[in-house]
C-alpha cells in the first residue's frame, strides 16, 4: 500500500498563531464576512502532550473559521513551553501548520520520519476523541505539518 498524507485528498486546516486571539478574529471576520466562532480554551497546564520528547502540560485559546473546504484556525498559546509558544516567540505571528486527517497516525508519523521530518509534539485532543502530531517541515514549507487522527474514523489495527 502506498502511504501518502492526503489520503482523503483534503487539507483540513491552516493554522495561524497569534498573541491576541480576539484581535486576530475580529480582523479575519472583517476580511471574510464570517461570524467570529466561539473560543475554545484550555487553561494553563491543562493539555498533556509530549514536546521534543519531554512530557508537558500546556494551555491555549483557539477558534476555527469553517469554510466549505477548509478551516482556518487561530491559536493563542499559553505561557508554557510547547510548539505554539516557542514558535510564536521565535517566529512571531503567522502560519504555524497545515493539517491533514489521518486514519493511522503511527504509520504516517513513520512515513514523515523516513522523509526526515522529526516529530515535534504529540498529544491527545482535550476531552478525548483523537490525537494530533506536529512534524518539522520548516525547511521545506516554512511551517509544520499536523496530523489529526479522530477515533471515529481511525483505521483498525491488529
Amino acid at each position: 500500500m502506498t502511504v501518502k498524507l492526503a489520503e482523503d485528498d483534503m487539507v483540513l486546516q491552516i493554522c495561524f498563531l497569534t498573541p491576541d486571539l480576539e484581535r486576530s478574529a475580529e480582523w479575519f471576520s472583517g476580511l471574510t464576512g464570517k461570524q467570529i466562532p466561539s473560543i475554545n480554551q484550555t487553561p494553563e497546564g491543562g493539555a498533556p502532550a509530549t514536546y521534543q520528547g519531554e512530557r508537558i502540560r500546556t494551555g491555549f485559546r483557539q477558534l476555527l473559521f469553517e469554510f466549505g473546504n477548509i478551516a482556518i484556525e487561530f491559536i493563542q498559546p499559553g505561557t508554557e513551553p510547547g510548539t505554539w509558544r516557542d514558535f510564536l516567540d521565535e517566529q512571531g505571528p503567522g502560519v504555524h501548520h497545515i493539517a491533514f486527517k489521518t486514519r493511522n497516525i503511527k504509520r504516517d508519523s513513520a512515513f514523515l520520519a523516513n522523509k526526515g521530518h522529526a516529530t515535534i509534539q504529540l498529544g491527545e485532543f482535550e476531552g478525548g476523541g483523537g490525537r494530533y502530531g506536529y512534524y518539522d517541515t520548516m525547511k521545506e514549507l516554512g511551517c509544520l505539518i499536523e496530523l489529526l487522527e479522530f477515533d471515529s474514523d481511525r483505521e483498525r489495527r491488529s
